[in-house]
């Protein structure tokens, strides 16, 4: 006969928790959003999946942040303001640019009634959110 192991956490992270009988997923609507709490047992999880939202657009707004960085350095060469501004946009564009590169990780959930949920992360998130999804995965087998 088996045991009754009661409510075990099996991982908690930024994505949520996840225990042998319920998932609490933190989804947001976005990278600046709110995040929503939401409560959903393992027998009704039809499928989980992580994946990566890559941006072409992004990456190319980046890339053009740069560009405008070396512009200015090179036609402004003599102000310290626009150097100082020069850096501060080159910077943003490298960041912007690595965001649109790296991806936004990104894990959805759809229960059997076909409703779907997602929470992205950052880029440095990645890890926990593929270890969010690889536990999840294996409590629904």
């Amino acid at each position: 006969m088996a045991k009754d192991l009661g409510d075990q956490s099996l991982l908690s992270n930024k994505f949520g928790t996840i225990s042998n009988k319920e998932v609490i997923f933190l989804s947001k609507k976005g990278l600046f959003g709110s995040k929503t709490v939401e409560e959903i047992p393992i027998h009704q999880i039809a499928a989980v999946r992580f994946y990566k939202q890559k941006s072409f657009v992004v990456a190319i707004l980046g890339a053009l942040g740069i560009l405008t960085a070396f512009v200015i350095a090179t036609l402004f060469s003599g102000s310290l303001i626009l150097k100082i501004i020069g850096l501060v946009v080159l910077a943003l564009g490298i960041w912007i640019a690595y965001i649109g590169i790296g991806g936004i990780p990104t894990v959805l959930i759809t229960t059997g009634e076909g409703k779907t949920t997602q929470s992205n992360g950052w880029p440095n998130d990645r890890n926990e959110a593929k270890a969010f999804a690889l536990v999840l995965r294996e409590q629904l087998k």
